[in-house]
């Protein structure tokens, strides 16, 4: 057989495996340790999210923010008005994370309007959107960093 002949099965033959069981195709779920995990989100020194969640045999047991800032407001710390209402989101977020196996929780929080429904009026008050797509960084950063503590 010539060289000619060889190179398309070379380049079809992932995609033939995994059309037969040959290759995981999203069936095997990652298992993580179990432990506190902690990883972050940062975008030019004006939005800081940093996630802690702690995990015992895939499931989220505990949830918080480390930190959650935008241009120097510490959204954690607001009592009132717009940035209270934003951390409430953001809170209500890792709240719906509670009890659920990480792998199956984070593709739910690409929708986070299915997922925001408490604090909802603030989006239309202020225009301002829950960008869960920060939490979703800081939690992959987190799960690739591995365990924080034990």
């Amino acid at each position: 057989m010539s060289f000619r002949c060889r190179w398309p099965l070379i380049i079809a033959l992932p995609f033939l495996l995994a059309g037969c069981g040959g290759t995981p195709s999203g069936d095997h779920e990652p298992a993580y340790e179990d432990g506190t995990y902690r990883g972050g989100f940062f975008d030019r020194d004006q939005i800081q999210v940093v996630v802690q969640v702690t995990l015992e045999n895939n499931q989220v047991t505990e949830a918080s923010f480390r930190q959650l800032a935008y241009g120097g407001t510490d959204y954690r710390l607001a009592e009132e008005g717009v940035p209270r209402g934003i951390a409430d989101q953001y809170r209500e977020l890792l709240d719906h994370m509670l009890g659920k196996d990480i792998n199956q929780v984070i593709p739910e929080l690409y929708s986070p309007g299915e997922v925001v429904t408490e604090n909802a009026e603030v989006d239309g008050f202020t225009s301002a959107t829950i960008r869960s797509s920060k939490v979703i960084s800081a939690l992959r950063d987190a799960l690739n960093r591995g365990v924080y503590s034990y």
